[in-house]
């Protein structure tokens, strides 16, 4: 069958590489901006207005930088799942996620001092922002549950690739112009809002927005497993979304800073005492939904024609994304509590700190990647095989040698984890 050839067919895709790898470098700056936003407090009034792009890039970004990551998460579990069983895939995703969890949460997080409690809210459903015992590893939890509960359906899709959920996604594909693709993703979204939204605030992947990012990862998956229209689909909304995207940005901010409902696009309103459903409310969810799925389209169709080629750099940079990603939190607060402490303004703080970070959580990957035990709790995959290929590996011929580089290389990240812990309790004693 032509459908199971194309799904078996080997392909990599540079461009989903590419923004992988830039999503994930913004967050580090994202993190540091909104981590930061303290020390603008007792700024002059007269700079409000200087501020207000600032917010404006912060508010709407954290609208789709998530929501596309876990689209790109799904297109990758699209391509793992060619030439995995289902059974392979279960163990891969828990290697690969599950262990770095549990090194966050119980040394990374000390959860180890504290073992009873953090392991009962690891396994407590939406323990709340305060309680989570991951940090922010909480994208890694989230990934891990909906890549169990959505394993059947993938193993389905892949081992009936002229079924019906492929043949559902491959005409909303081909419906002309493009509306198939611009217009059910978003009102599958809006209804999730419209529905749960109400209930509970939501909160890094929590209550409302548990569902909301596991349609994503969905939408990724199916949406690579159909690739044959989904490109020329994108292909053909591009221009269409370049134009409508921003007026979709301006509408969004103004009716999330001006709404009479308040937390009407974080959701909870009914806790204050206003109406679960309303116009106000439909409307904000059907804005919401567009705005952030106009913005994935947005990236992935630019990025579709302008970045799918390999690059020497790519694969490296693409390597270092996980682990980067797992220390980077412990190396944020430090820098903020040192320059706020200081009284650097906020813009050059945000700077050097951003900066800071970046090469600081590049040195940490240097390290680990070459420790050929501690590689899989930060992440990174392959042992010995790869680790020889690296210098100063590559350089010995001795094996001897070669293992005593191993310990040093071990030894610097016992001490790298150290360094990441004491980074961060000093951060509190600072602040």
């Amino acid at each position: 069958m032509q459908g199971s050839q194309n799904l078996s067919q080997p392909i990599r895709r540079h461009d989903i590489d590419w923004l992988r790898v830039m999503l994930f470098g913004l967050l580090i700056w994202f993190h540091y901006a909104v981590f930061s936003l303290g020390q603008l407090e007792g700024e002059k009034s007269s700079m409000e207005l200087f501020n207000l792009p600032l917010f404006v890039v912060i508010s709407v970004m954290h609208q789709w930088r998530l929501a596309a990551l876990f689209v790109i998460s799904g297109m990758g579990t699209a391509f793992a799942f060619r030439r995995r069983s289902w059974q392979q895939y279960i163990r891969e995703r828990g290697t690969r996620l599950g262990l770095p969890l549990l090194f966050g949460v119980y040394i990374l997080w000390f959860g180890i001092f504290e073992f009873g409690k953090k392991t009962a809210l690891l396994f407590t459903i939406f323990p709340g922002a305060d309680e989570m015992p991951y940090g922010h590893l909480w994208f890694i939890y989230n990934l891990l549950i909906y890549s169990v509960l959505l394993t059947p359906l993938f193993s389905h899709v892949r081992n009936n690739p002229d079924g019906l959920v492929l043949r559902l996604v491959r005409s909303i594909l081909r419906v002309k112009w493009g509306l198939g693709i611009l217009l059910i993703p978003p009102l599958i979204l809006a209804l999730n809002g419209i529905l749960f939204k109400p209930w509970h605030f939501g909160e890094v992947g929590m209550w409302w927005e548990f569902p909301r990012y596991m349609i994503y990862f969905l939408f990724g998956f199916l949406l690579i497993s159909a690739r044959d229209e989904y490109f020329p689909a994108l292909d053909s909304v591009r221009i269409p979304v370049t134009i409508i995207t921003p007026i979709l940005a301006i509408l969004w901010f103004i009716m999330n800073e001006s709404s009479t409902i308040p937390s009407v696009m974080e959701g909870g309103w009914v806790d204050l005492g206003y109406a679960a459903f309303s116009s106000t409310a439909t409307i904000a969810s059907f804005l919401q939904s567009f705005h952030a799925w106009f913005w994935c389209l947005l990236i992935f169709s630019w990025s579709s024609k302008l970045l799918n080629k390999p690059n020497k750099w790519l694969s490296y940079l693409n390597e270092a994304v996980y682990p980067t990603y797992i220390v980077h939190m412990h190396l944020t607060f430090l820098p903020i509590a040192i320059l706020g402490a200081i009284g650097l303004g906020y813009y050059s703080g945000m700077a050097i700190g951003t900066i800071f970070v970046l090469i600081a959580v590049m040195v940490c990957f240097e390290i680990v990647r070459r420790a050929r035990f501690a590689r899989i709790f930060f992440g990174i995959k392959g042992g010995s095989d790869v680790i020889y290929k690296l210098f100063p590996y590559n350089k010995i011929e001795e094996d001897a040698l070669k293992i005593f580089i191993e310990v040093i290389f071990h030894g610097a990240t016992f001490v790298m984890t150290i360094g990441l812990l004491i980074f961060l309790i000093a951060a509190g004693a600072i602040s």
